[in-house]
Order: C-alpha cells, then structure tokens, then sequence
C-alpha cells in the first residue's frame, strides 16, 4: 500500500509538470552532435549522438517514472510518427557525410527498443540504412539506449538482420546493483533478474550491455554513495556488461530528487568522490572501458565541490581525459578543498538524514 501512495505521489509531481511541455519541429530531433569518443576496441574517435524526439518513456507515464529523471520534459507532447522519426534521422546523419569512420549513438527520452516510443517501421528505416553505412565501411560502432524488458529476441534478432558485424551496444539504466536503492530509492520497476536476463539475450547476439550507473541517488549518504557505486560497476562487470558508465545525479526540474534538494535534505554528488570512485573501478577492472558522464559539472545542481573552487573544472576536464584516454594517472588531482569532503562525509555519517549542501 505504501509503494501505492509513492506511485501516485510521483505520477501527480510528473502530471503537473507535464502540462509545461511545448510543441516543438516533429521532424527534428531533440539535440545532434558529433564529438570524440572512444569504441570498444579502446581506439578513440567520432561519434554522431542522436536524441530523437519520441512521446517519451512509457515508465514515466504509467508510474511516474524515477526520482532523478525529467527527460519526458524534452518529449513530444503530441504524437510523433515512424515517417517524422525517419526525418528526424535523415536530419541528424547528414551531420557526419563527410567523415570517413564514425558511431552513431541514438537514445530517446525512454527506450529505443520500445514500439510505443519507435514503432518498428521507423528502427527498421534506421537500420536498415546504419547498415548501409555498415557495408561502406563508414560505422565503426552503434550504441542505443532501452530498458532490459524490450531487450527481447525479437528485438535483437531484428537488429542483427540488418547489423551483421559491428559492435552494437545497448546502454541499460541499472543505476546500482542494490535492489532496494534502484526500486525504492530510484523507483527504476526493474529487478537484477531482469538485467540479467537482458544480458543473457544480448550475448547470444553479440550485443553488448553498457550499464549506467547513478551515483548518488536519494535517501543515501555521500560515503554509501561512493561504496554502492565501487560494488555495482565491480558487479556490472562480473555479470557481463560490455562497459560501464557512471552518471552523478544532476538535480533535474520537476523530480522527487528536486523536491529533496530544495528543503536541503540532499546534495550532488562532490567531485571527490566520483575521483575515489573511478580510480577503484578501474584499478579493479584495468582492462575494461570505465566511463563517467560531466554533464552538469560543476553546476549547484551538479556534481562539485567547494563552490567557486578552481578545482572543480580541473576535476571535469580531468574526468573527461579519463574517459577518453582510460588513463587513471589524469585524475590525480589536488585542492585543499579535499579536507572539507572529508569533513561532510564524516559529520553526515553521524546524522540519522543525509545532507545538504549547508549544515
């Protein structure tokens, strides 16, 4: 009963921002760009990123969605069309006619794989033309995003008709591999059998799992916060996942993690941690590709440290190299601002509510 009232509380929050939204190009995707990146193969590149503009995540709508996550604000408030997502991709690829080898990562406000947001005639036009690029010798890797239940064999079976050979990716928001903390703190509706058996389907496929993995969601203090993180990336990998990347909670308008931070009951993560964080993983996991998203650094509703501290933007780009690069030595960064990180993990480890960013 008490998960039934969360539901509704958080259907009722996603409701009356919703009603915010505007109507935008359905012919345009939401953002494209191309920036360097690395593949699988550790070699480092271009990539094309496409987030398409759908109707949005089906989970937001029918349970109101995960405490961290307003992407169904970028989504369309009216129908979007297999013919308007076909536009919106022939819009977004012309980016990149003139590169001789790159990747496409196309995401959505919810899963790629999910016909309510891409009905199957528009992911076949889109495949069927990837492949294309795939026979000329252009696509060095695809990467798309979807929630593990539409991670079915139908759907890989699909993909792979027109994929034959390139690396394929599907990036998965297992946020932690603590039950507790992904369906109650997160709301994320998905077990670790779930993620599992997603992997399992994928390999048979030769598609690769990139797990993203929230650091620092609600309810749960920075020291535990760096703890969950070090144990789901390490689990990550252990289960089978192709890469990890690690995504710091950015306070997003409109979510239970918004309401939290506003009465100062929760703070981003500092950029301390996410150091102590990635130096583990990879130390742990040398040969696998460990990734951290900067969005949001060092902003008050992002990952960072002292405000107005020089070091801040020093950590992002350092975190950045690091992604790129693999190169743990980039992230050996000072600041005597290291002292007050201490400090707050260890006065909030003697209070019974996790803190903000005043105590």
């Amino acid at each position: 009963m008490i998960e039934n009232y969360s539901e509704l509380f958080l259907k009722k929050m996603r409701e009356k921002h919703l009603k915010k939204r505007k109507e935008s190009n359905p012919n345009k995707p939401i953002a494209t760009w191309v920036q360097d990146d690395i593949f699988l193969d550790k070699s480092i590149g271009k990539s094309l990123t496409i987030i398409l503009r759908t109707v949005g995540c089906r989970w937001a709508y029918e349970s109101g969605g995960c405490t961290m996550c307003s992407y169904l604000m970028d989504s369309s408030p009216t129908p979007i069309s297999a013919e308007n997502l076909k536009k919106q991709f022939d819009y977004a690829i012309e980016k990149v006619k003139d590169l001789d080898e790159f990747s496409v990562k196309i995401f959505t406000s919810g899963s790629f794989l999910d016909e309510f947001e891409v009905p199957r005639e528009a992911k076949e036009y889109i495949f069927e033309r990837l492949g294309k690029l795939e026979e000329e010798g252009k696509l060095k890797e695809i990467a798309i995003e979807s929630r593990p239940e539409f991670i079915t064999e139908e759907n890989l079976k699909n993909i792979r008709e027109y994929i034959k050979d390139i690396n394929v990716e599907i990036g998965v928001g297992v946020e932690t591999f603590n039950e507790e903390i992904r369906n109650i703190a997160i709301h994320k509706g998905v077990t670790t059998e779930d993620i599992i058996n997603a992997i399992n389907i994928a390999k048979k496929y030769n598609v690769g799992i990139k797990a993203y993995l929230l650091i620092k969601p609600l309810f749960i203090t920075e020291k535990d916060a760096i703890l969950d993180a070090i144990n789901s990336a390490n689990k990550a990998f252990e289960v089978g996942c192709s890469r990890v990347s690690f995504c710091p909670a950015t306070v997003h308008k409109g979510t239970l993690m918004e309401y939290f931070w506003s009465k100062n009951q929760y703070r981003p993560p500092f950029l301390w941690s996410i150091i102590e964080i990635l130096k583990e993983v990879k130390s742990k996991n040398p040969d696998k590709i460990v990734m951290c998203d900067t969005s949001g650094i060092p902003t008050k509703r992002g990952a960072h440290n002292l405000y107005g501290c020089e070091c801040n933007y020093k950590i992002k780009n350092a975190i950045e190299k690091f992604t790129l690069t693999q190169d743990i030595d980039v992230l050996d960064v000072e600041c005597k601002c290291r002292k007050y990180w201490e400090g707050f993990i260890e006065m909030e480890e003697k209070n019974i509510v996790p803190l903000g960013d005043k105590y």
